[in-house]
């Protein structure tokens, strides 16, 4: 055979199937995550075992570990606000004060996907230099957000809300507190308006304090229902 003495002007290296976090799929058939048919975040707790690393090889060794628990409450509360609606008359802000509530459902969903998919240890035997990022928590969120929040949309949104007496309690007024243990029919808030981001990932809820500002706070939580699609 005779030499060019041509330099290629690129090398074929193999590299690991998991640094593509996209699913591929073909006419014939398609590798896919099963998930659930709906999934309801309310104030469910997921516990999980894995290395310091974030990987998960031997569920007996890791399980000595201290566990990580993910709390679907404390994670709505740091993803979520409430605020008074600016825009109010005078007399609203004072009687039956108008409230915003912004809701970042993408983060809230990712959150409760990773967990759940940490519990049952569906990337086991992956390591970190496995993964396009050197990092298996990034990749993990990569394959959510690539191939799993697509495939959900949320199907209601219930806020609860219980009033408490300003008069009997040293509470500032306007200063409401995160509770989960409010969930209750009876306080079912049922007048709400909603605004859903084109894309599914934030959420707008618009209401009217019920009992008058000046004389009652509130202790409030919601519930997410998101339904496969």
């Amino acid at each position: 055979m005779r030499r060019t003495y041509i330099s290629p002007e690129y090398i074929n290296k193999k590299v690991y199937g998991t640094y593509n976090m996209v699913e591929e799929s073909n006419f014939f058939c398609a590798k896919m995550l099963d998930i659930e048919d709906s999934i309801l975040i309310d104030n469910q707790s997921i516990v999980y075992y894995q290395k310091i690393t974030g990987e998960q090889i031997d569920f007996s060794i890791e399980s000595t570990l201290p566990s990580i628990v993910y709390s679907s409450s404390d994670n709505k509360k740091e993803n979520h606000s409430l605020e008074i609606d600016k825009s109010q008359s005078d007399y609203n802000l004072n009687n039956n004060t108008i409230w915003i509530m912004n809701i970042n459902l993408k983060n809230i969903l990712t959150d409760y996907l990773f967990a759940t998919m940490k519990r049952y240890r569906t990337f086991e035997g992956i390591q970190n230099y496995m993964t396009l990022e050197n990092d298996i928590n990034v990749a993990l969120t990569k394959y959510i957000n690539f191939n799993v929040l697509n495939r959900y949309k949320l199907s209601n949104l219930n806020l609860y809300i219980s009033y408490k007496d300003l008069r009997n309690q040293s509470v500032l007024r306007y200063k409401n507190t995160w509770k989960n243990d409010v969930v209750n029919p009876d306080n079912l808030m049922k007048k709400i308006q909603t605004e859903t981001a084109f894309d599914g990932s934030t959420i707008k809820a618009i209401f009217n304090q019920e009992k008058s500002s000046s004389q009652y706070t509130m202790d409030y939580f919601f519930t997410l229902l998101f339904e496969k699609i």
